[in-house]
């Protein structure tokens, strides 16, 4: 299976840089399409072959602490890269999510969390990332550093891309980056991936073809 090339996005901002901004924007949107795809009967998002180890990836959490890239035993974790004053791809993202948790089994959902790191961290504090994911989820875990290069290092593990539009301290800017899902188990290996745009019906029926799997 070969998924579309991955969405990207910028917010609209006035200035003279934001036509530049957008043109790469819809340059990095073409480049990011994740290949070597196999086919997997049972999800009905992409599966890689071989699949994404992100278990070595960690980033600071709540309290300062490391969260490593993968699930509670038997659960799933869902990590995301995006940004808070994302004005649609990231809250719709969000929001689909959430339909799909909803359309689980209480039981079922109670074994998944989600993870978003931000790829803004200018102007996104934990407290605010936090904020924003509990309009959304009741488990959950915001991810943040001012390291550029562990952030990076982070991204590239997934195979993720930013960028961020040139600004001056105050202005508004935009940001494009990969708008991807990633489904990770308790070994750290990234099950499924899910582009925008897809449904939550599919993926409450990844999520709990996983959490069934891993109960048996």
């Amino acid at each position: 299976m070969r998924i579309p090339p991955v969405s990207a996005h910028a917010t609209s901002v006035p200035g003279s840089n934001a036509s530049r901004f957008r043109a790469t924007s819809l340059a990095l949107a073409l480049m990011v399409v994740i290949a070597a795809c196999g086919d997997t009967p049972s999800l009905k998002g992409a599966v890689r072959n071989p699949p994404l180890q992100v278990a070595q990836v960690s980033l600071p959490g709540p309290d300062g602490q490391d969260v490593a890239m993968r699930a509670a035993p038997g659960g799933l974790l869902l990590a995301y890269f995006g940004y808070t004053s994302c004005p649609d791809v990231c809250p719709t993202t969000m929001a689909d999510i959430s339909r799909a948790l909803t359309d689980l089994e209480p039981g079922l959902a109670e074994r998944v969390t989600v993870a978003m790191v931000t790829v803004d961290p200018e102007r996104d504090t934990l407290e605010r990332l936090d904020d924003y994911l509990s309009h959304f989820f009741s488990r959950r875990i915001p991810l943040r550093t001012d390291d550029s290069a562990r952030l990076a290092d982070a991204a590239a593990a997934f195979g993720v891309q930013w960028e961020i539009e040139d600004h001056q301290p105050g202005e508004a800017y935009a940001v494009a980056h990969t708008a991807l899902t990633y489904v990770i188990d308790d070994t750290g290996t990234v099950r499924v991936e899910w582009p925008f745009g897809f449904s939550s019906e599919d993926m409450a029926a990844d999520m709990e073809s996983l959490l069934e799997e891993a109960q048996s």
